[in-house]
């Protein structure tokens, strides 16, 4: 009797060949460092808030644009049209020395309003973008109005252009008045009576325009030291 032939061996499979891992660092694993992925909903809800402060400091900004416009034209507009008005005197002179410079003013101070608003909407995105940053944890994926914040950029002629802007059609105004003021006189002015109103005119209009150019600027440094390092 013959013994059995011996079992055949089972085929061994083909052991695929390792590749070799890609050059340069891996993505970091929340894991592996101990950190939580972000929150989608309080990403969601940061960036609501981004989006709805920009359009709020963008708006502020337009609406400064159409107040200097708006104040400066009509207020020019009226100064030209008491020049060639008909109305007696008495009414002509307090418009000049008192509505337009005060009407221009008042501008002025709803434009720095509309200025406060734009620098805090700003600050406000600034502490936005450090929170998402924070919430991503990738470096600084938001920083535009952070480094505004920060640089210490921020330009003062404009600003300060504007005011003398705004201010200028009051000082036309005080001129015209002390104009009107002056051929109120008649008919028997002296030469010294017109240098006594043209010289009254002048100090009002020149101690009125800087107290009130001190306390903006003062205001408007005080809104940008509030808001701005640097």
């Amino acid at each position: 009797m013959t013994d059995p032939p011996p079992p055949t061996p089972a085929p061994r499979k083909a052991i695929p060949a390792v590749r070799p891992a890609p050059a340069g660092p891996r993505p970091a694993d929340p894991a592996v460092l101990g950190q939580r992925p972000a929150d989608p909903v309080a990403l969601t809800a940061l960036l609501a808030e981004y989006n709805s402060l920009r359009t709020e400091s963008l708006q502020a900004i337009s609406n400064r644009i159409q107040i200097m416009n708006f104040a400066f034209t009509s207020l020019a507009v009226i100064t030209a049209a008491m020049i060639t008005s008909d109305l007696p005197r008495g009414i002509l002179i307090p418009a000049c020395l008192l509505f337009v410079p005060g009407a221009a003013k008042a501008s002025l101070l709803i434009w720095l309003g509309e200025y406060h608003r734009s620098q805090r909407a700003g600050q406000g995105v600034a502490a936005v973008e450090r929170r998402i940053n924070s919430l991503l944890g990738a470096g600084e994926v938001l920083g535009w109005e952070s480094r505004l914040v920060s640089s210490g950029t921020h330009m003062g002629y404009p600003y300060i252009a504007t005011a003398v802007f705004i201010l200028s059609t009051g000082v036309l105004a005080q001129s015209l008045g002390g104009y009107f003021l002056v051929g109120r006189l008649a008919p028997s002015p002296t030469l010294r009576d017109d240098l006594a109103v043209v010289g009254g005119v002048l100090l009002y209009a020149v101690l009125c325009e800087t107290l009130f150019l001190r306390f903006f600027v003062r205001r408007w440094r005080a809104i940008r030291s509030a808001t701005h390092s640097g």
